[in-house]
C-alpha cells in the first residue's frame, strides 16, 4: 500500500482556500507590508487590515505570522471589529496548525466559528468549520471530521464563494480517501474539480489532481497516479506552493520504489524531506526521513539508514508528544531488568545458603496448611454472604420489575399527555370543516325548497331549475370535500392516539410538519386565548415523500412545538415590550437525509443542561408542568425508531433549534 498522506493534508488542506494567491509574489507582499507597519502611521480600521494581510501572506516565518495573528486579535477587540476579529481567530489557528499546536488551533477556530455566527457571516463560518473538521481528521476522530465537513458544506453551498465550497469538498474528499472508501473520495474529488474548473483556480485543479493520483496510486493505477500527481506538482511549482509538494513527492517516491527504480525513488524522498525542512512542517519531516531511511536500508547502507531514522523518531515524538510514554516504557524496562537481577541474586543465594532454604520451605509449608484452614473457613464465610448477596438480587430484581413497569405507565400517560394537546389543536382545526358542512347544508336546503316551488309552477323556468341544479351540486361536493377534511383530522387524532403498529409508509414531511404545527399552536391557544406567535415556514422543494410511522414522527414534532411555544412564552413574560416570539420550522434535504429544523427565539437551554435534555425524567420545567419524557421518547422515536439522529443548539436566554436528521429513503 502506497504512501498515506492524509494527515499532512489535513495540515496542507485549509491553503487550498486561504493561500489564493499563493505564488513568489505573496513574501515579496508581506515584505513591503512589514516596510509599511514598522512606519506606524495607520490607525484604526486601516491597522488592522495590514495585519490581516501581514498575517496572511507571511510564509516563510511561521512564528512572526502567528504574531500578526494575535496583535489583530487583541486591536480587533478593542476596536470592536468582529469581522477582522475573526479573521484574526482564523489565521491563529492555521499558524497553530502548522507548528503543530492542534488543541490551540481548534480552540482558535472554535472562536472564529462564534465570531462568524454571531455577525452573521456565511462564508466565515463555513471557513472555520472546515478547519475544525480537518482537525478532527488529524486526530483520526472519523465521525467529528465528518460533522463539521458536512455543516462546512451546507454552509458553504449557501454563499457565493464557490472556491472555498470546492475547498470544502475537497477535504471532505480527502477523509474518505484516509478511510479507503476510494469510490466515495472520487466522487468529491469529481465534484470539487469541476467546481475549480469552473472558477479557472488552478491551485485548486492542482490539489485535485493530486488527490485524485493519491486515489490511483493506493489502487495500484501506477501509470495514472504518476501522471496525475507529476501534473498537479508541475502546477504547484509554478505557483510556489510547495507545502503539498512535499506530500506528492513521498508518494511518487513510493511509485518508483515499487518499479524498483531505487534512485529515483530516492530523489523524490530527498526533495520532499528538503522542502518540509525548509517550512518546518515537523510530520513530514518525520516520513520523509522514515522514508529516507528505508530506501538506504534497501540500497546497502545501514549508517545512513540509521541517522535518518534517528532523525524520524525525534520529529515523531515531538509531533505525537511520546516522550512521556517512552519515559514510562523506559522505566518500565529498567524494572524488568532490576526484577531479573533480584532473581539472579536469589539463586545465588539459594545455592551458598542452602540449608536455610530448606528451612524456609519447611516453615512455608507449614504457612500453606494454616492458610488452607482458614482458606476453608473464609469459603463457609464467603458461601454465607453469597446467599445473602443471591437474596438481595433478587429483591433488586423485583424492585426493577416493578420500576419498569411504573416506567411504562409513566410513558403512556406522556403519550395521553401529547393526545391531549392534539385533541385541543384538533378541535379547533376540525371546526372550520364543520362550519362549512352546516352552512353548505342549509344553503342546499334552501335550493331544494326553491326547486320544489318552482317544479310546482305551472310554467317551469327550465333555466332557473338548471342553476338551481349546478349550484345544488357544488354545494353537495364543498360538502364532500369538507367532510373528508374532518374525517382525516379525525383519523389522524385516533392514529396518534393508538399504540403504534411500527408500520412505515410513505410520507410528506413537510405537510406533516404544517399540520402539526396549525394544531399545536391552536392547542395552546385553547389553553391561554391571549398568547400569540409568528410562525414562520420554509419548506425545502426538495424534501420528498419517505417511508416513516407518521403518527410516531407527528408525536415527536407535536413535542418540539410544545416546547418551543413554551420557552417563547416564558420569555415574553420578562422581555421587553418590542419582543416578539417566534417559532420557525425548516425542512431541506442535504446529504442522503432529510433534516427538520424546529427552532425558537425563547429562554434558551444552559450548556450545563443540554447534556442531559434527553435523559428520561429529566426536566427543566416547573414541578407539575412537565413529565421529563417527551424529549427521551422523541430521541427513542427518531434514533432506535427511525434511525436517524436527534440533536440539540441552543444559547442561554436567545433561542434553542432542535434538529431532526431522518435517513431519506425515497418511496417509488
Amino acid at each position: 500500500m502506497y504512501y498515506n498522506a492524509k494527515a499532512y493534508y489535513l495540515l496542507i488542506g485549509f491553503f487550498l482556500f486561504i493561500f489564493s494567491y499563493a505564488s513568489g509574489q505573496n513574501q515579496k507582499l508581506a515584505d513591503s507590508l512589514v516596510l509599511i507597519y514598522q512606519k506606524n502611521t495607520l490607525e484604526g480600521t486601516a491597522k488592522l487590515e495590514l495585519l490581516r494581510k501581514l498575517a496572511f501572506n507571511e510564509v516563510n516565518d511561521l512564528n512572526l505570522s502567528l504574531q500578526y495573528a494575535e496583535e489583530l486579535i487583541r486591536l480587533s477587540k478593542q476596536e470592536g471589529n468582529d469581522s477582522l476579529l475573526h479573521s484574526g481567530y482564523l489565521q491563529k489557528g492555521n499558524k497553530k496548525r502548522l507548528l503543530g499546536n492542534l488543541d490551540e488551533a481548534l480552540e482558535a477556530y472554535i472562536k472564529s466559528a462564534e465570531v462568524a455566527e454571531k455577525i452573521n457571516y456565511t462564508s466565515g463560518q463555513g471557513t472555520a468549520y472546515m478547519s475544525m473538521a480537518d482537525l478532527y481528521s488529524v486526530l483520526d476522530n472519523h465521525t467529528n471530521s465528518m460533522k463539521y465537513y458536512d455543516k462546512a458544506i451546507a454552509i458553504l453551498r449557501k454563499s457565493d464563494n464557490q472556491i472555498l465550497l470546492g475547498s470544502a469538498i475537497l477535504n471532505a474528499g480527502d477523509e474518505f480517501l484516509s478511510h479507503k472508501n476510494y469510490p466515495s473520495a472520487l466522487r468529491y474529488f469529481s465534484e470539487s474539480g469541476e467546481i475549480f474548473d469552473k472558477a479557472k483556480y488552478r491551485i485548486g485543479k492542482a490539489y485535485n489532481l493530486g488527490n485524485i493520483g493519491m486515489v490511483y496510486a493506493n489502487t495500484g493505477k501506477n501509470m495514472l497516479a504518476e501522471k496525475n500527481i507529476n501534473e498537479a506538482i508541475q502546477i504547484l511549482d509554478e505557483l510556489k506552493d510547495f507545502y503539498p509538494i512535499s506530500v506528492y513527492l513521498l508518494s511518487m517516491s513510493d511509485i518508483y520504489l515499487e518499479k524498483g527504480d531505487m534512485p529515483t525513488a530516492l530523489r523524490y524522498a530527498m526533495r520532499s524531506q528538503k522542502l518540509a525542512q525548509q517550512y518546518g512542517l515537523k510530520r513530514q519531516i518525520s516520513d520523509a526521513n522514515l522514508k529516507l531511511s528505508e530506501l538506504y536500508e534497501k540500497l546497502g547502507n545501514p549508517d545512513k539508514s540509521l541517522t535518518y531514522y534517528k532523525r524520524h523518531i525525534t520529529y515523531r515524538d515531538s509531533v505525537n508528544n511520546v516522550k512521556a510514554v517512552q519515559k514510562m516504557a523506559d522505566l518500565r524496562t529498567d524494572y524488568e531488568i532490576s526484577q531479573k537481577q533480584i532473581e539472579v541474586d536469589l539463586l545465588n543465594q539459594e545455592k551458598r545458603n542452602q540449608r536455610i532454604i530448606l528451612g524456609l520451605l519447611a516453615v512455608l509449608l507449614g504457612l500453606i496448611v494454616y492458610a488452607y484452614a482458614q482458606k476453608q473457613k473464609a469459603n463457609i464465610i464467603l458461601q454465607r454472604q453469597k446467599e445473602e448477596i443471591n437474596q438481595k438480587s433478587r429483591q433488586l430484581e423485583q424492585s426493577l420489575t416493578e420500576l419498569r413497569v411504573t416506567q411504562t405507565q409513566l410513558i403512556q400517560k406522556e403519550k395521553m399527555a401529547s393526545l391531549g394537546e392534539l385533541t385541543a389543536g384538533i378541535a379547533h382545526e376540525i371546526q372550520n370543516p364543520l362550519n362549512f358542512v352546516n352552512n353548505f347544508s342549509e344553503v342546499s336546503a334552501e335550493l331544494v325548497d326553491e326547486l320544489r316551488e318552482e317544479e310546482a309552477r305551472h310554467e317551469r323556468d327550465v333555466e332557473l331549475i338548471g342553476d338551481l341544479l349546478d349550484d345544488l351540486t357544488q354545494n353537495l361536493q364543498k360538502i364532500n370535500h369538507h367532510g373528508g377534511r374532518a374525517s382525516a383530522i379525525v383519523k389522524g387524532m385516533l392514529e396518534h392516539s393508538r399504540s403504534s403498529t411500527g408500520e412505515r409508509r410513505p410520507t410528506d414531511l413537510n405537510a406533516l410538519a404544517a399540520e402539526y404545527l396549525k394544531i399545536a399552536y391552536h392547542g395552546l391557544r385553547v389553553k391561554d386565548k391571549d398568547f400569540d406567535a409568528d410562525l414562520k415556514t420554509d419548506f425545502g422543494t426538495t424534501v420528498e415523500r419517505i417511508e416513516v410511522v407518521p403518527q410516531e414522527i407527528g408525536r415527536v414534532l407535536l413535542n418540539l412545538y410544545n416546547n418551543a411555544f413554551y420557552a417563547v412564552n416564558e420569555k415574553q413574560k420578562t422581555a421587553p415590550e418590542d419582543y416578539k416570539p417566534t417559532v420557525t420550522v425548516n425542512t431541506t434535504r442535504l446529504n442522503g437525509h432529510t433534516e427538520i429544523r424546529v427552532s425558537d427565539n425563547g429562554t434558551g437551554i444552559p450548556d450545563s443542561v443540554k447534556a442531559k435534555i434527553f435523559q428520561p425524567f429529566f426536566t427543566t420545567k416547573p414541578t407539575g408542568e412537565g413529565t421529563g419524557l417527551g424529549l427521551s421518547l422523541s430521541y427513542d422515536i427518531i434514533t432506535k425508531g427511525h434511525g436517524g439522529s436527534l440533536s440539540v443548539e441552543s444559547r442561554d436566554g436567545e433561542g434553542t433549534a432542535f434538529v431532526i436528521q431522518l435517513p431519506s429513503k425515497i418511496s417509488l
